[in-house]
C-alpha cells in the first residue's frame, strides 16, 4: 500500500480475489474505489478479473461474499477441533511449561525435564515458606539459575518472546508468580483460556473461567495437592512488609477475631521491638470500640501458645493413634449427618425441577406451535418459566458450595495423623507448617480489660479435624472438645 501511495505501482496481479483479502466489504473497497482512484490496474488470473475489462468485474461482489463465507466456515471448523483436542486433555500449545519437556520432537506429551522440574519445586517450597514472588526472584538470581526464556533457546535453540542473552539469569517478579499460579504443575491441562473476537478481529481476550476447559491427570505433577493449596493460601493472604521489617506476618490470614468474625491485623512500627509487636481486631482498629473491642494478643505470646499446641495434639496423634482417632470420628455427629442429608435433598430438588421447567418450555412451545395454546397464554408462561428457572440456575451454585463447606467439616483424621507423622520434631513455627496443619485461629477478648495477666481464650481449628480445647498432656486418653462452639452454631457458622 505504501508503494501505491508513493505512484511506484501500475499493475497489481494476485493469483485470485481471496489473495487481496477475505473481507467483501474491504475487498470491493480497493477494486471499486481504490485502486481506480490511484490509478492501478488490477488482475486475478484465476477469476478471469481485469479492471480494464469492465465485464470481468461483475461477479465480483458474490466472489468476495463467497471467499469471506469460505473464510467464516474454515474457523469455525478450526475452533471446533481445538474445542475437541482440549476436551481429549491434548495440550494446544506448541512450548510446553516450564519444568517440562516434550516426551519427543513429534509427541504433545509432556513429561518432568530433569534440569529444571526441580527448579519449579523450589519455587513453590519457597512461597510455602513465606517468601514473596520479587524474594524468590532475588534467590533465583543470585544463585544464577538459567530464566525460562535464555533455560529454553539454550535447550531448543528456538528464540522466545522477550529473550534477552545478554541477562540470562535475570528473573522477572511477574514470571514467578505466573508459575504459581499455573495450574499444569499439579498434572492437569488447562485450555480455551483465550480466545479472539471473530475471525476477522484476533485481538485476544481471556475466556470465563465457566468457558475454559480442565482436563485432570493428564501428565505427571511436580508438586503436591497439598502444597499446592497452601502456596495458594499464603499469596491469597500476602502481603509486602515495609521495608524495616524483616519478614512478613507469619500468621497471615489465619487469625481472627472470635466475636466479630473479622481478621485481626499484626501492628508493628519501626521503633517497637520484636516481643512488642502484637495482633488487634480489624473491625476495631476501623470503627472504634462501638463496633468491637480490640482482643489484643502480643505475636510472641501466640507464637508460643500455637507452638506448644501443636507439638501436644501432633504428639498424641502418633503415639496414641487409635484412641486419638475414635475422639475425632465422634464429632461426625448424627446432627452434621442429618444437616448434609437435608441440604442434598434440596440440591437434588432444584437441579430436578431446573430439568422439568426445560421439559415444560419444550412442550409449551410445541403446543404454541399446534394451536393448543394462544400466544398471549404463551408470553405469560413462558416468562414466569423463564423466571423460575434463572432463579434456580443462581440458586444451584450456592447450594452446592453450602454442601460442599458441610463435607469438608467432616473429619479425616488418618490424613491428620499421616502430616503427624511426617513431623516428629517441630523446633519452630513456618508459613509452611501453620498453614499445613492449622486452618484458622480465633482470638478472644481477655476476661479484664487491659489486664495482661487477665485469661484470654485462643481457639485453634486443624486442618482435617476440626478445634480442641485445651491442649493434651502425658496421661490424657483424647483431647478435649473446644466448648467455644456448639456443633448447631458451628453448623450455622459454616452456612453463614
Amino acid at each position: 500500500m505504501e508503494m501505491i501511495e508513493n505512484g511506484e505501482v501500475e499493475t497489481l496481479i494476485v493469483k485470485d480475489l481471496s489473495r487481496l483479502g477475505c473481507e467483501y466489504l474491504q475487498v470491493g473497497q480497493l477494486t471499486e474505489l481504490y485502486f481506480p482512484e490511484k490509478g492501478v490496474r488490477f488482475i486475478a488470473v484465476n477469476d478471469g478479473v481485469d479492471s480494464l475489462v469492465e465485464s470481468s468485474n461483475d461477479f465480483n461482489p458474490i466472489r468476495n461474499w463467497a471467499n469471506e463465507l469460505h473464510a467464516k466456515d474454515t474457523s469455525k471448523k478450526v475452533r471446533s477441533i481445538k474445542k475437541m483436542q482440549a476436551e481429549r486433555g491434548e495440550r494446544l500449545g506448541s512450548k510446553p511449561p516450564y519444568g517440562y519437556r516434550k516426551k519427543d520432537a513429534q509427541s504433545k506429551e509432556i513429561i518432568p525435564d530433569e534440569a529444571t522440574a526441580p527448579v519449579v519445586c523450589r519455587i513453590f517450597e519457597l512461597c510455602a515458606a513465606g517468601k514473596g514472588p520479587n524474594q524468590i526472584t532475588r534467590i533465583l538470581t543470585r544463585e544464577q539459575i538459567l530464566n525460562p526464556t535464555n533455560q529454553y533457546y539454550q535447550a531448543t535453540g528456538t528464540a522466545c518472546n522477550h529473550l534477552d542473552t545478554t541477562r540470562p539469569y535475570s528473573w522477572c517478579g511477574k514470571t514467578v508468580a505466573n508459575i504459581l499460579e499455573n495450574i499444569a504443575y499439579l498434572g492437569h491441562t488447562l485450555s480455551m483460556k483465550h480466545t479472539t473476537l471473530s475471525y476477522k478481529n484476533k485481538k485476544q481476550i481471556r475466556r470465563p473461567e465457566s468457558e475454559q476447559i480442565l482436563v485432570k491427570n493428564t501428565h505427571a505433577p511436580l508438586v503436591s495437592q497439598e502444597l499446592w493449596e497452601i502456596v495458594q493460601e499464603v499469596r491469597q493472604h500476602k502481603r509486602r512488609p515495609p521495608k524495616y521489617m524483616e519478614g512478613p506476618n507469619l500468621f497471615s490470614g489465619l487469625v481472627y477475631c472470635s466475636d466479630c468474625g473479622k481478621y485481626l491485623v499484626l501492628c508493628r512500627t519501626e521503633k517497637m521491638r520484636e516481643d512488642q509487636y502484637y495482633f488487634r481486631c480489624s473491625t476495631y482498629g476501623k470503627r472504634g470500640k462501638d463496633a468491637c473491642t480490640p482482643h489484643q494478643i502480643r505475636e510472641v505470646d501466640l507464637k508460643a501458645i500455637v507452638l506448644d499446641d501443636l507439638r501436644r495434639v501432633t504428639h498424641f496423634a502418633r503415639m496414641k493413634e487409635r484412641q486419638f482417632a475414635e475422639y475425632i470420628n465422634q464429632k461426625n455427629t448424627l446432627e452434621l449427618r442429618r444437616e448434609i442429608n437435608r441440604v442434598q435433598k434440596e440440591l437434588d430438588a432444584m437441579r430436578r425441577r431446573n430439568g422439568e421447567l426445560s421439559v415444560l418450555f419444550k412442550r409449551l412451545y410445541e403446543d404454541n406451535v399446534l394451536g393448543r395454546v394462544t400466544n398471549e397464554q404463551f408470553r405469560m408462561l413462558s416468562a414466569d418459566y423463564n423466571g423460575e428457572q434463572k432463579e434456580l440456575e443462581l440458586a444451584i451454585p450456592t447450594k452446592e458450595e453450602q454442601l460442599e463447606r458441610l463435607k469438608a467439616s467432616v473429619a479425616n483424621v488418618d490424613a491428620f495423623i499421616e502430616k503427624a507423622k511426617q513431623y516428629t520434631a517441630i523446633d519452630e513455627l513456618t508459613p509452611q507448617l501453620l498453614r499445613l496443619f492449622i486452618q484458622r485461629i480465633e482470638i478472644g477478648e481477655r476476661s479484664k480489660k487491659h489486664s495482661r495477666s487477665a485469661g484470654q481464650s485462643v481457639r485453634i481449628v486443624y486442618r482435617d479435624i476440626g478445634a480442641l480445647d485445651t491442649p493434651m498432656r502425658e496421661g490424657d486418653h483424647a483431647p478435649h472438645m473446644a466448648k467455644e462452639l456448639t456443633e448447631k452454631e458451628a453448623i450455622m457458622r459454616l452456612l453463614a
